[in-house]
Formats: C-alpha cells, sequence, structure tokens
C-alpha cells in the first residue's frame, strides 16, 4: 500500500495572516506548510503593499516555526524556495473585502466560514502561569490603531490586573501614552506568546499576530479595530470589538 501524500500549502503572508491561514489548512487535512522568506516577491498580481513584499522573512519564520509545527495538522515548515503546491494560501488577498481573515482564507479554498468559529489552535500541557493577581494580557502595536478613547478611558481599570505583551517599545509607549505602569512579559517568538495568552482569563489588544493568537484559542477579548481594515472581528459572545 502507497503512503499517503502530504499536502503542502505556500503562503507569503504576515505572522497574523499565517495564524488566520490555520482553519483553512487544519479543513483541509493538514499537511506541510511552505513559508516564503521573500515575502511573495513573485506575487505582483496580488494587493500587495507598496514595497511590493509582505515583512515575512527567515526571521519571522523561525519566530513561529515552533507554535505552527506544535499544532497536530502541521507535519513540518519549510522555506519555500520555488515548490510547486498544492494549496496557495496567497489568495486569500482576492477575497479580504471585508471578512476577517481567516473567512478570507476559507473562502479563497470554497470553504464555510463556520470553520474558523471554534478553536483551531492547540496547545497542550502549558505549564506557564501568569502572577495570580494579573490575569488579562494586554497588547498594542503601533501598526493598527483605531480607537484612543477606548484605551484613555479604561487602561487605568485593569493596571492593577495586567500584563504587557509585545515589543518593549510598544510597552515603553503605551505605558507613556496612558499614564500607567504595567509589568511587562518577555515572549521572543509566537509559542512564547501562545503560551501567556493561553494562560490568560481576558486578552485586550488591537490587531496584530498577538491578537490573532487569541482567536485562535478563542479566548474572552476586547480588539481595538482599525475602521480602515476591521480584518480581524468575529461574532461571538465573548469578544467585543470597539
Amino acid at each position: 500500500m502507497s503512503k499517503k501524500k502530504n499536502k503542502t500549502f505556500r503562503h507569503s503572508g504576515d505572522l497574523g495572516d499565517i495564524i488566520f491561514s490555520l482553519p483553512t489548512i487544519k479543513t483541509m487535512g493538514g499537511g506541510i506548510l511552505y513559508l516564503d522568506p521573500k515575502g511573495g516577491e513573485d506575487l505582483k498580481e496580488m494587493a500587495m503593499p507598496a514595497s511590493g513584499k509582505t515583512k515575512l522573512n527567515e526571521e519571522g519564520i523561525e519566530n513561529i516555526r515552533e507554535l505552527l509545527e506544535s499544532q497536530s495538522y502541521i507535519t513540518e515548515v519549510k522555506l519555500w524556495d520555488g515548490e510547486k503546491v498544492d494549496v496557495e494560501l496567497d489568495n486569500f488577498r482576492k477575497h479580504i473585502e471585508f471578512n476577517n481573515l481567516a473567512y478570507s482564507h476559507l473562502e479563497s479554498q470554497d470553504i464555510t466560514h463556520t470553520k474558523a468559529d471554534s478553536e483551531w489552535l492547540e496547545i497542550s500541557d502549558n505549564e506557564y502561569e501568569l502572577p495570580e493577581d494579573r490575569k488579562v494580557v494586554v497588547s498594542r502595536n503601533l501598526r493598527y490603531q483605531g480607537n484612543h478613547s477606548f484605551w484613555e478611558m479604561n487602561a487605568s481599570g485593569f493596571e492593577k490586573d495586567a500584563v504587557f505583551v509585545g515589543s518593549v517599545y510598544e510597552h515603553e509607549v503605551f505605558q507613556n501614552v496612558f499614564g500607567i505602569e504595567i509589568p511587562y512579559i518577555e515572549t521572543p517568538t509566537a509559542m512564547d506568546l501562545l503560551k501567556v495568552i493561553d494562560a490568560a482569563d481576558m486578552f485586550i489588544s488591537n490587531q496584530g499576530l498577538p491578537h490573532a493568537i487569541a482567536e485562535g484559542l478563542k479566548k474572552r477579548l476586547i480588539c481595538e479595530v482599525d475602521k480602515t481594515y476591521p480584518a480581524a472581528c468575529w461574532r461571538r459572545d465573548d469578544a467585543t470589538y470597539v
């Protein structure tokens, strides 16, 4: 009997986009995920940034590799070097419109949206524990901001309950802008982020990789939405978008 061939997938998007592609990979039976370290330079027909490519590079791929390979439906993560693949996940860009990014990936493969409405990120034996009095994880990057007033009105309310994840610079900006102090937790890889967010009771952020992970875990969350690109909203009872 011949051995079943692993299906192959390719993605050239940013790290959050890759997380949002996982419901599609899972639904299609999983397999080998090729990630393009050149950020999709060959995809000229796609709606790419002004640079002509995404930010994906070898450093970013190594950052997210452990998280991806910890998923039961990912056989292996490889650097793409022109190999022919079964599924071009970059086609999600043709379906963005006003969908969230997971739905865009599913639509690109003619799969129903509901496949992204339940938890798709797996984590077992997570031994990481947040401090007993700090079960809220906060993150705010400088790219997708759309509701300064929400943070201005609410940040002090969770100052005593929260920790911050993201870059050191993002943490410094957050504290300086809103005049509060929140402990910083270093998360050098996406797997570290997964462990910290999984340990939280609540997640508060704007759009970006940490939010994509929180959505993949279906955490209770509040997300600040970039009104010009609302690409990360779900209709579920324990998610609020501001």
